[in-house]
Formats: C-alpha cells, sequence, structure tokens
C-alpha cells in the first residue's frame, strides 16, 4: 500500500511539528572539500506522512556570531531586539536585488551606486559573497528600521527526504551538505547548512513539515525499471527511492548514477550502495568520482558511456530520474540524454527533443534540481 500523501497532514508552515534531532552522522571525511552530514528526525506521536520524492521543509535560525558582526559593523550592537530579529527572522546571508537598492539609497556610495545600476557587475560582486561583506566593503551607519527594510523575511529550508516511511515510520532522514566558501579571508557559511550541521544537537528542538512533491514519484506500477541520476547530495531521494522499492519488493530493475569527488572522502552512503548491489536491490550502480583521475569525469560522461545499455532501459519503459545542480549537472545530463537518443536510437536533433518531452509529459523524466 502506498504511503498517504503529506497534504493530508495537519502540519505546515503555520503550524509546523516540532522535532528533536535521532541521529547526526558524517558521510564525509574530515578532509573532504564539502561536508555532509546524514540526519534523522523523530516524527514521534505527529502522524506525519512522506513518501519518496517528498521534502521536509525547517525553520532555521541565523548564527549568533553572523548577528553579531553585522551588528558592529551597522554601529547598532546591544540592541537585544534587533538581534532577536536577525536571529530569527530576517534573510542575513542570501543577497538579493533589493537589499541593493534599499542599503544604497541611504549609504550614498557613488562605488555601491554604480554597482547597483550595473547588472553585470553586480553578478561577479555578488558571486562569494554575504550581506555582511556588502556591509564592510560599504560601511555606513544605518538605523535599526533602515537595516530591517533592506532585509527579507528568512525562509524555512527544504531538504530533499533520504528515507523511506516503509522502512523507517516514526523518522524521517536527510542529506545536508556544509555550504562554506572564503569571502576576502573570512569563512561563510550556509544559513541552513551551518544551522543544521553546525549548531543543532540532541537537544535542538527542530520545526518542521513536510512538503509533498508529486512531480517526482516513483511509477505506480513497481514492475517498472528506474534509472536515478543524482551526484553529490542529489542521491538524497535515491536513497529513500531503493528504501521503498527494498521494502516494497518492487520487481523493477534499479540502475542508479551517482558520485562526488574522491571515493576515499565523499562516497555518500557508500556502504548501503554496494550492500544494494550485491544484493540485487541496484541492478547497475556506476559511480564517478571526478577528481580520482587526471581527467573529470562526472555522472553525464559515464552515461555517455553506457548509452547503448541507457537507451535500451528507455526503450523497455524505464523512468528516468534527475536530482541535484539545476546550474550544470542537469544540463548537462539533459543533453547527454539527447546525445543517447540521437546516437542510438537514429534521430535528429529536434525529434530527439520531442520525444524527452514526450518522456516529460507521461512522467518518465522528472527532475528536482535546485
Amino acid at each position: 500500500m502506498t504511503a498517504v500523501s503529506s497534504s493530508s497532514n495537519q502540519w505546515n508552515r503555520d503550524h509546523p511539528y516540532a522535532s528533536r534531532l535521532l541521529l547526526k552522522r558524517p558521510l564525509t571525511t574530515v578532509g573532504a572539500v564539502k561536508q555532509v552530514m546524514h540526519m534523522e528526525l523523530d516524527l514521534g506521536d505527529s502522524g506525519l506522512r512522506y513518501q519518496p520524492g517528498d521534502t521536509v521543509a525547517l525553520r532555521i535560525e541565523n548564527d549568533p556570531g553572523l548577528v553579531q558582526e553585522i551588528l558592529q559593523l551597522c554601529g547598532l550592537a546591544g540592541d537585544h531586539e534587533l538581534e532577536l530579529a536577525l536571529q530569527r527572522d530576517h534573510e542575513i546571508t542570501q543577497v538579493h536585488p533589493g537589499f541593493f537598492r534599499n542599503y544604497a539609497a541611504f549609504c550614498h556610495n557613488p562605488d555601491l551606486q554604480q554597482l547597483v545600476n550595473d547588472s553585470k557587475q553586480l553578478r561577479t560582486y555578488l558571486e562569494h559573497k554575504q550581506i555582511v561583506d556588502v556591509l564592510r566593503d560599504f560601511p555606513a551607519s544605518p538605523s535599526r528600521d533602515q537595516l530591517r527594510s533592506c532585509l527579507r523575511r528568512l525562509q524555512e529550508r527544504q531538504y530533499s527526504i533520504a528515507s523511506s516511511q516503509c522502512q523507517t515510520p516514526a523518522s524521517v532522514a536527510l542529506t545536508v551538505g556544509m555550504l562554506q566558501f572564503d569571502s576576502n579571508g573570512h569563512v561563510r557559511h550556509g544559513a541552513g547548512s551551518g544551522f543544521l550541521s553546525g549548531r543543532v544537537t540532541a537537544s535542538t528542538t527542530l520545526l518542521m513539515h513536510i512538503v509533498d512533491n508529486p512531480n517526482f514519484r516513483l511509477p505506480a506500477d513497481p514492475a517498472t525499471p528506474v534509472i536515478m541520476i543524482g551526484p553529490g547530495t542529489g542521491i538524497a531521494p535515491f536513497r529513500a527511492f531503493l528504501q521503498e522499492r527494498q521494502c516494497r519488493g518492487a520487481s523493477g530493475r534499479n540502475w542508479l548514477f551517482a558520485g562526488n569527488r574522491r571515493r576515499n572522502d565523499d562516497f555518500l552512503y557508500g556502504d548501503e550502495l554496494l550492500a544494494w548491489q550485491a544484493s540485487g536491490v541496484l541492478t547497475r550502480l556506476d559511480v564517478a568520482f571526478s577528481r580520482d583521475q587526471p581527467d573529470t569525469i562526472h555522472v553525464q560522461h559515464l552515461l555517455l558511456q553506457q548509452a547503448p545499455a541507457v537507451h535500451a532501459w528507455l526503450q523497455e519503459g524505464a523512468h528516468i530520474y534527475v536530482c541535484g545542480d539545476a546550474r550544470h549537472m542537469a544540463e548537462d545530463v539533459q543533453k547527454t540524454l539527447l546525445a543517447i537518443l540521437e546516437q542510438q536510437g537514429g534521430l535528429a536533433a529536434e525529434p530527439a527533443r520531442q520525444y524527452l518531452t514526450g518522456l516529460r509529459q507521461q512522467h518518465r523524466y522528472q527532475r528536482d534540481v535546485y
């Protein structure tokens, strides 16, 4: 029996469930370029239901240290009401055009105004910047109300569910990548990943609800083969898919394309994937570790290497799923799928695009990208 849709749950953005952390463990080594955590949250007696493909929306809080840095730069240190507002109510990491326009209006800095008026230059400047960096680069002394008028409401952060409720009925798992970068000698973290990876402990109450994702679902027929493409943390929903297919005894074949930078540092859920491969739950497993050889290899390269088999699976009715980076990976994968249709199916460019569009319309080609 299929799990009840999350749309039936009583918990939502305005009425979240207060969960507690059951488990947090690293999936990467200390030396990995990007740290990734596996987290499990208690569902208790909430009655929350979810399906593979759904996401968890979590309320987060900003880093108190970052809040203090902003207050100091603005000359507002000691304003405890503003301190609380910046920690709980406002986005203070993500820079958006509205922030620049509003901040420039009272900053009266000609260099900042030039950036506001030049969208290309602004995009380049913002590539590795947070709001605190803007305040440092263009000092001003805004009032409390002026600062708050520049900031947007703090949004929930959504994470793909990495578990099947068929296997773990009282909990839900997440795969959280730690966003971290350097800006002018200062280490900056993403608001959500910094909160979950760095500051959440077993004593922390996490306010959450399930977000239904009907456009990213396993096929209704358990005998249907599936091809899953999810490098990096894009593996999360496919861990849920595989748990679900195993738990339900689905007879359909499963093929996973995954990967990361280095096998020894960040083979996410590697032991589980290899065990599924050994037991036959995973019919095929192709993993790209981009930095383990002189030539960079990504999942789209593995797809092309396996072009005859990928095309054969599609001809046999396979559903194909893509999860992960929208800007680069998902587009590269789509170009590769089109190339496979042209090479293996003998299609010209336009018929290949029409074929892929047809798969989308039949819900046989689904993407969950961000």
